[in-house]
């Protein structure tokens, strides 16, 4: 999986979207990424940019397509942050 590549050659925060712990199993079995649920994430991010979606221990969930800019995803209270395009599915 190219998500693999990014994580592994990129250093954090670069590309990445960081979502709590507590949803991570949902991600990784293709859940969409909720603001609400962001942690963290890359500031160069814009809606649209194709990002690596991780948990707060930097474990790969997946890879998707931004809905919604760095901006608005640490910032707002809903709403669809990140849409996977492919998951770990644990």
């Amino acid at each position: 999986m190219a998500g693999m590549l990014l994580k592994e050659n990129y250093s954090p925060p670069l590309f990445r979207v960081v979502v709590m712990k507590d949803v991570a199993e949902f991600i990784a079995r293709g859940r969409n990424v909720f603001a609400k649920h962001v942690v963290d994430v890359d500031p160069k991010i814009r809606a649209g940019s194709e990002v690596v979606i991780v948990d707060e221990d930097d474990v790969l969930l997946g890879v998707g397509k931004a809905r919604l800019n760095s901006l608005e995803m640490k910032t707002a209270k809903y709403g669809e942050a990140v849409r996977p395009r492919h998951t770990v599915k644990r």
